[in-house]
């Protein structure tokens, strides 16, 4: 007999936060446009600390690019303890409040990303507006 495991599949899923910090080995996988939203990549790219360096020498890297890495699940004050989930998204969402579009656009990380895992679609179409400044206003 195996023994109970009492984790959630979101918790157990060794999946990739989408609104990650600029720093070695993240994942680049969007830079934001003159219109302030996201062009995303068609593969993500891994930082080093030589674009690092590079990055920091203008307005805060995360105000310029989109950036992956893992999800720290308990380990981030963003997660939901009684969900069992990145309570980020949720508050995203409601926030922003964008429908969920039929289409999704590319995304290189969807495969793995916590909050597709999460809420699907509705969780890509406020994908696009999302830098780490709002994120700051929500949580603050």
């Amino acid at each position: 007999m195996e023994p109970k495991n009492n984790s959630t599949p979101n918790e157990k899923q060794n999946l990739t936060c989408p609104s990650y910090v600029c720093k070695p080995g993240a994942k680049l996988y969007g830079i934001v446009n003159a219109n302030g939203l996201i062009d995303y990549l068609k593969e993500p790219i891994e930082i080093d600390e030589t674009f690092m360096a590079t990055a920091l020498k203008g307005r805060e890297p995360e105000k310029r690019f989109r950036f992956s890495g893992t999800c720290a699940k308990s380990g981030c004050k963003q997660w939901d303890t009684t969900g069992h989930e990145c309570g980020l998204i949720n508050s995203v969402i409601e926030i922003i409040g964008n429908d969920e579009s039929s289409e999704l656009q590319h995304c290189g990380i969807r495969a793995k990303c916590r909050w597709f895992a999460q809420r699907k679609g509705l969780a890509c179409a406020q994908c696009n507006e999302v830098i780490r400044n709002i994120e700051m206003k929500i949580v603050g």
